[in-house]
């Protein structure tokens, strides 16, 4: 892949996003056996099967890079669960909010979460979000500070970075996440590959689901 200090960031593909279908294809890319929504149906409800083992009904959830709401909605409807959406796409929250439609969900820029808002959270998700996050380390503190001591985080991601670059590329600069996640305040509790109906062939290789613990 490219050297992420040869090329410039370049999040626009995220920002753009207009309606539902284009989200899904950019959230859950196709892959060589699976489209987008073929991703999208198998994983949504495999992942929640792994998220009900470890947040409990009528938590407060954290979830960074929420994107449209497709894991905000269920834990909204069927763990009664308030969630707070973080995303930096102002047009992913305004779909998020349509999509999930319920006094108990919020979509707020990741900023919001540097302004003091003394958040303290039961779980936090970040769902193929870690990443794309051009500040890695920034982006694991600022979930650290929301997430209360015993507090979980569950992260599905490439084992190392995909990141956003000019001219549709992407960019590994070679950071390990779950590593970083583990020196930045959490703990692994549980972890595995993705089955093969939701990462087939080199993404189930390139890719990991774990659950970590707040210290």
């Amino acid at each position: 892949m490219l050297a992420p200090k040869t090329v410039a960031y370049d999040p626009s593909r995220y920002l753009d996003i207009e309606t539902v279908d284009e989200a899904i294809n950019i959230i859950t890319t196709g892959t060589e056996t699976l489209t987008s929504k073929q991703r999208w149906d198998n994983e949504t409800p495999a992942l929640m099967q792994i998220i009900e083992r470890h947040v409990r009904p009528d938590s407060w959830v954290l979830d960074y890079g929420c994107g449209i709401g497709r894991l905000a909605k269920p834990l909204v409807e069927k763990l009664n669960c308030k969630v707070i959406g973080v995303d930096f796409s102002a047009n992913m929250r305004a779909l998020a909010a349509t999509m999930v439609d319920n006094p108990r969900f919020f979509a707020v820029d990741p900023l919001m979460l540097d302004l003091g808002l003394n958040l303290n959270v039961d779980a936090a998700l970040a769902v193929w979000t870690l990443q794309h996050c051009m500040d890695l380390s920034d982006a694991i503190q600022r979930i650290a500070d929301t997430v209360h001591n015993g507090g979980v985080l569950f992260v599905v991601n490439n084992k190392t970075r995909c990141l956003p670059v000019e001219n549709g590329e992407w960019a590994d600069d070679g950071k390990n996440v779950d590593e970083l996640i583990q020196q930045n305040g959490f703990e692994k509790i549980e972890g595995g590959s993705l089955d093969d109906a939701i990462a087939p062939g080199w993404m189930k290789d390139n890719t990991f689901w774990a659950v970590y613990r707040r210290l």
